[in-house]
């Protein structure tokens, strides 16, 4: 028996999302529209084996979500034939591990299993984009509970997304995409100071073990680090705290049991042995000690300081971003213009 045909105001009821279910208010001429209603999604699947290829002449893959930049897709595989293909303006997300990360695709994608192309002809690409990173709070929360985690079809079409005229889209989008832009590079730049936060505590705990530190210090006091000597990790001439940063630093290393003797000894004799070997190490006079000690203990403490104001910092441009989101997809960023055709009929015009 041939499939009922529903009318256009059947399909506008599916379509539409019912009041009670409305997230929050929108402007009166947008309306709430479930995203599989007025756009196609398509759903990843991987290629066969045998069509993976390192030609670059072939299509790209798309494997997981590593691969989606802010504004690029960056692949390693390719193929020969695809299943699922992505179309240059189509939205591909990550529907599994990791939900989200939007990118409007440039060109032809083979979309890899867990991998999803958002398409239409008539929502802006770019709102789209922004519309995903609004609600990734809704993906995660209809994502399957199993491990790992994964966003069906069904739950990515039923997602209600607030839907104005298309140059309302087209304004939303380049309105709030330099100011996106400006707040991820400002993001990067913070991430890659907490980045090399360990590199830098190494560096600052070598500067002062080795004397880098305090070689103005020794100018004012008139010491020579000729006057450096060697003596024992363990000896009673070591400032303790100062024998703490030396054990943190990469100027000790743990002596190697002879391979002779630890093949003929018990694995417990070896460490013994090891643990008794002596330890040689280049130290200063015990006033430059306690003044490397010092150094080291208000330098590091302030690279905490920083430390933390950068995660703050990271926070606080989260909070901001989805600020902006979240005014954006209410109507709230004043470019909105009543006297254009309501969005109801742009859903018509897809339906039909």
């Amino acid at each position: 028996m041939a499939k009922k045909q529903l009318t256009l105001e059947e399909k506008l009821q599916d379509a539409l999302v019912p009041v009670e279910e409305q997230p929050y208010q929108i402007p009166e001429n947008w309306c709430w529209a479930k995203l599989g209603s007025v756009c196609d999604i398509i759903l990843g699947q991987s290629p066969k084996k045998d069509d993976i290829t390192e030609d670059a002449s072939c299509i790209p893959v798309i494997s997981g979500a590593g691969e989606l930049k802010d504004n690029s897709i960056e692949t390693e595989k390719y193929t020969k034939a695809a299943a699922r293909l992505a179309q240059a303006g189509d939205v591909v997300i990550s529907a599994k591990v990791i939900l989200g990360k939007p990118v409007v695709a440039d060109k032809e994608y083979c979309l890899g299993r867990g991998m999803n192309a958002i398409r239409s002809n008539a929502v802006d690409s770019m709102y789209t984009k922004f519309l995903i990173l609004n609600f990734e709070d809704y993906l995660y929360k209809n994502a399957s509970s199993s491990k790992p985690i994964q966003l069906a079809g069904k739950a990515l079409g039923n997602m209600p997304v607030p839907l104005p005229p298309v140059p309302e889209q087209k304004r939303i989008a380049s309105l709030i995409e330099p100011m996106l832009a400006d707040l991820n590079a400002a993001e990067e730049k913070i991430q890659s100071v907490l980045d090399g936060a360990e590199l830098r505590k190494k560096a600052i705990i070598h500067g002062g073990v080795t004397g880098k530190l305090t070689s103005f210090w020794r100018k004012i006091k008139g010491v020579s680090i000729d006057g450096w000597c060697t003596k024992s990790l363990d000896s009673e001439d070591i400032y303790e705290p100062f024998r703490e940063w030396l054990k943190k630093s990469d100027c000790v290393e743990q002596p190697e049991a002879d391979s002779q003797e630890t093949d003929s000894q018990p694995v417990e004799e070896t460490l013994a042995l090891e643990e008794k070997q002596d330890i040689q190490v280049s130290v200063p006079t015990m006033h430059e000690q306690q003044e490397i000690s010092s150094i080291l203990r208000n330098l590091l403490a302030k690279e905490r300081t920083v430390n933390a104001s950068c995660e703050q910092s990271l926070a606080s441009i989260g909070i901001i971003k989805k600020a902006i989101l979240s005014r954006a997809f209410r109507g709230e960023l004043g470019t909105n213009d009543s006297s254009e055709e309501a969005a109801i009929n742009l859903v018509k015009e897809i339906l039909q």
